[in-house]
C-alpha cells in the first residue's frame, strides 16, 4: 500500500516547534546569563581595584611634596572607569572610612565631589580600614519570555564588597 504524500504535510513545522523553539530559548538564555555574569565580574573587579587605589593614596602618599591625596569624586570616577560593562545609572557605591559612609547613588552623582578628601584626614593613617560596597541592578532574562500583561519584577540586584587597609 502506498501512502498518500499529502499525509506528510506539516511534519517540518511540528518538528521545528518541538526542537527549534527550545533551542532558541536555550540559546537566548545562555547569552543573557553570560552578559549578566560579565556585568557581575565587572562590578567585582571595579570594587576591588578601587579599594586598592584608595589604600595606596593614604596617609604617607603626600609626603615629600607629592600631591596625591584623593577625594570622593576621584574615587567615584576611578570606579566608573574600571566598570566598563556597567550602566553607571544603575550602580550604587558606598565608600566607608572611620568617619562614616558616603553613598553615591548612582555612582556618577559623586564625580564632581572635589572638596571632600578621602579617606578623611582623621582616619587617614597606615593600618586604617576602608571599605567599598557596590550594588548593581541586573535585568532578569526570563522577563523576555513573560507575556506583556504580566507584572513581573524583571530585575535583581547583585553586590560586591572590598575591605582593605591603608598601606601608604
Amino acid at each position: 500500500m502506498a501512502r498518500n504524500p499529502k499525509s506528510r504535510l506539516g511534519n517540518a513545522l511540528i518538528e521545528f516547534v518541538l526542537v527549534g523553539v527550545p533551542i532558541i530559548f536555550i540559546t537566548i538564555s545562555i547569552v543573557e546569563v553570560s552578559i549578566d555574569m560579565w556585568e557581575y565580574h565587572s562590578l567585582a573587579y571595579a570594587t576591588e581595584v578601587t579599594a586598592r587605589y584608595v589604600t595606596t593614596h593614604g596617609a604617607t602618599c603626600s609626603a615629600n611634596g607629592n600631591s596625591c591625596t584623593i577625594t570622593i569624586g576621584d574615587v567615584a570616577t576611578y570606579f566608573a572607569t574600571h566598570a566598563l560593562a556597567l550602566d553607571a545609572s544603575r550602580v550604587i557605591v558606598k565608600i566607608t572610612d572611620g568617619s562614616g559612609t558616603t553613598t553615591c547613588n548612582p555612582v556618577n552623582s559623586c564625580n564632581g565631589s572635589t572638596g571632600t578628601q578621602f579617606p578623611n584626614a582623621a582616619y587617614n593613617s597606615v593600618g586604617s580600614d576602608i571599605k567599598i560596597v557596590a550594588t548593581y541592578t541586573l535585568r532578569n532574562p526570563l522577563a523576555l519570555y513573560w507575556p506583556p500583561d504580566v507584572d513581573a519584577a524583571g530585575t535583581f540586584t547583585v553586590g560586591a564588597t572590598s575591605r582593605q587597609r591603608i598601606v601608604f
